[in-house]
């Protein structure tokens, strides 16, 4: 995890100049892998999830209006709530949401209350976000699987070579701009709160993009199973049966896609110069044999 290359007491007293009242502390979120999410709380107990995030680099297109926009039409609705407006905090652009009350849950660790209130208040979030204006980057897979299957000859991943060789062969998949939508990006048990069986709200969207909503639902499940105890058997079958449960939501190839697509991602980010970095097999093991079972699932789910 590394450090935020600023003050983060100063960003708390900036919060204290600009929001009025008294901050008792602040923390970095350490679930997130990027040093610039953040926790503020008031001396009253009340808190707020801050994002503090640099300027573009050079060459790079900002996405930041465009994800003002978003977060500015889904404040209307009860999934984001805004603090203040875009802030500038030393160069950088600071975003502050109500915290959202509540605790993570992993998909295995859904009662039937919760899983059903779940697919409901995403589909919501989902039409909500449907709504938002602002440019918006798609995420195309394709490119980034043929990337990543050139990159892998003549390494030792033999066995992840010929899962993407033998999955990419039986796909079908091709990008139907019309069938695009605007996606969370970034859906997964850190990124928003369940209170007595009810979301309480979304964080982190600073990912926003056009793609498949089935692209979300998959990184949650896969996101869960991944940080889950990995030889829990049981654990992992409730996790598959709450995958089974959203299937009938989005078509096949939609849902091939997203789980595909989150394996070459994951895997691509990984893979240096002398390999995939470390990896033990086991990992490696667990990881497949997640991926071979949600995509046979989705396949026997076409035939039904």
């Amino acid at each position: 995890m590394r450090k935020p290359d600023f003050d983060p007491d100063g960003l708390r007293r900036f919060l204290e100049e600009v929001l009025g009242g008294s901050f008792a502390g602040i923390k970095l979120i350490t679930a997130c892998s990027r040093p610039e999410n953040f926790v503020v709380w008031r001396t009253d107990g009340e808190k707020f999830s801050v994002k503090c995030v640099p300027p573009p680099q050079p060459g790079r297109l900002d996405l930041f209006p465009g994800l003002v926009a978003h977060l500015k039409e889904l404040a209307r609705t009860d999934a984001v709530q805004m603090a203040s407006d875009v802030l500038d905090f030393e160069g950088r652009r600071v975003l502050v949401t109500r915290w959202c009350e509540g605790k993570r849950l992993m998909p295995h660790q859904l009662d039937r209350q919760s899983c059903a209130s779940f697919i409901r208040q995403y589909g919501e979030f989902s039409q909500a976000m449907q709504r938002c204006s602002g440019v918006l980057p798609p995420r195309d897979n394709l490119k980034v699987i043929d990337s990543l299957s050139g990159r892998l000859q003549g390494l030792c991943c033999s066995r992840l070579r010929r899962f993407l060789e033998r999955e990419t062969q039986r796909s079908d998949f091709v990008y139907d701009p019309a069938r695009l939508k605007v996606i969370h990006g970034d859906l997964h048990h850190g990124n928003f709160h369940f209170n007595n069986g009810a979301i309480t709200g979304f964080m982190d969207l600073e990912d926003f993009r056009l793609g498949y909503p089935a692209d979300d639902l998959a990184r949650y499940v896969i996101c869960g199973a991944e940080h889950q105890l990995w030889f829990d058997l049981a654990a992992t079958r409730r996790t598959l049966s709450f995958f089974r449960e959203l299937l009938p939501l989005y078509p096949r190839d939609e849902w091939r896609e997203a789980v595909l697509g989150l394996l070459v991602r994951k895997f691509d980010r990984r893979l240096g110069r002398k390999g995939l970095k470390p990896i033990v097999a086991a990992n490696l093991t667990f990881r497949l044999g997640l991926y071979r079972r949600m995509l046979a699932m989705v396949d026997c789910y076409s035939k039904q």
